[in-house]
């Protein structure tokens, strides 16, 4: 009897320890990163990137940073991500790709970007407004986001909005604290089949949120954004984005294919700088 009960402790044991190895960390998830910076320094935009790619890199599948001269070749990597049956994340600080969006809306619709997106993929940005600005300027102005989510006359509007971290914010980001935001999503202007998916800080109207998610509940595409403000440098962004990644991506774990062989180690973000 004793023997039993010493081989059933064992048994459940193991059982325990290898249904927590392949949870999170051998999910198929892969991220790009492009660190071509808007409202905010090209030093700071590396630094705060690369606290994210060494941050993530084990929990993810694979990570690569593309820097500003690595455009083309991040559109490449957009473009293979695409269809590739999982969800893939693209970062941005503040600039759109002009390889990925053709700069001024002249391609409104089926974009690399457009493409990727409504693959079911996420898009986070930090910085200047999403989607709005391109090579330094901001030619794309509203109609970058009123196109890639199809929502005629949708802003990102006030300056210096004050912000309240909610009850979501502090349990997947716990690095947050209430901050002034200066793009917050209009809450009043998101319609289907569109949602604010999760609210992670928000106005006291509840009418502007930042950090938030957005969801296309058509394609299940998804809109990030995470400290859109001017010359703040010292946001923690790299700390706050890595949070969000580990923290709250797992939550729709079940819309993630799962690599059951996990490969711990030698397979896991694979840090590639495009350098």
């Amino acid at each position: 009897m004793k023997n039993c009960y010493v081989l059933f402790l064992l048994v459940a044991t193991l059982t325990l320890t290898f249904a927590v190895i392949p949870s999170w960390g051998a999910m198929k998830v892969d991220i790009g990163i492009s660190t071509q910076a808007g409202w905010f320094g090209q030093a700071a935009a590396d630094a705060q990137m690369q606290i994210v790619a060494d941050t993530v890199k084990r929990k993810v599948n694979d990570v690569q940073i593309f820097p500003p001269a690595k455009q083309a070749e991040l559109a490449d990597w957009v473009t293979k991500q695409t269809g590739n049956k999982q969800i893939d994340i693209l970062i941005m600080c503040g600039q759109f790709p002009n390889t990925l969006y053709k700069p001024g809306n002249v391609q409104a619709n089926d974009s690399i970007a457009e493409k990727f997106l409504e693959d079911g993929n996420m898009i986070l940005n930090t910085g200047d407004y999403m989607f709005y600005v391109v090579d330094g300027a901001g030619t794309n102005a509203a109609g970058g986001l009123q196109s890639m989510m199809d929502i005629p006359g949708i802003t990102m509007w006030d300056d210096n909005t004050p912000i309240e971290i909610t009850a979501d914010g502090k349990k997947y980001m716990p690095t947050l604290v209430d901050y002034p935001t200066d793009r917050p999503w209009n809450l009043t202007q998101i319609v289907a089949p569109w949602k604010a998916e999760v609210i992670f800080g928000q106005n006291a109207a509840k009418t502007r949120a930042e950090p938030a998610v957005m969801l296309d509940e058509k394609t299940n595409g998804r809109l990030v954004t995470i400290y859109q403000t001017a010359g703040q440098d010292a946001d923690p962004r790299g700390k706050v984005i890595s949070e969000f990644i580990i923290n709250w991506v797992p939550t729709i774990a079940g819309k993630i294919a799962v690599d059951q062989n996990g490969k711990l180690g030698a397979t896991w973000g694979q840090i590639k700088t495009g350098n």
